[in-house]
């Protein structure tokens, strides 16, 4: 066999990256799920920090060309 366990002839792992490259980083799988897991949170914290203002004036918008309708829909009511 050319290769390490896990490796294909170029020395690549399933992950795509060589063992260099995997040295490099350092750790355990075990570390490298925990940082791929620290790396997702902080993903998902900015998505939420992104889109907490987009949704907020979003929902002034529909509030503000709602109320016309409620009031026009209360109008109708008292003919």
């Amino acid at each position: 066999m050319i290769g390490g366990q896990g490796e294909d002839s170029c020395g690549k792992s399933g992950t795509g990256e060589t063992p260099q490259e995997r040295k490099r980083r350092g750790g355990s799988a075990a570390a490298r799920g925990k940082r791929s897991l620290a790396w997702k949170s902080t993903a998902v914290s900015q998505a939420v920090q992104l889109m907490y203002p987009v949704c907020s004036s979003l929902e002034w918008i529909h509030v503000i060309i709602s109320q016309p309708l409620l009031f026009l829909t209360s109008v109708s009511f008292f003919e």
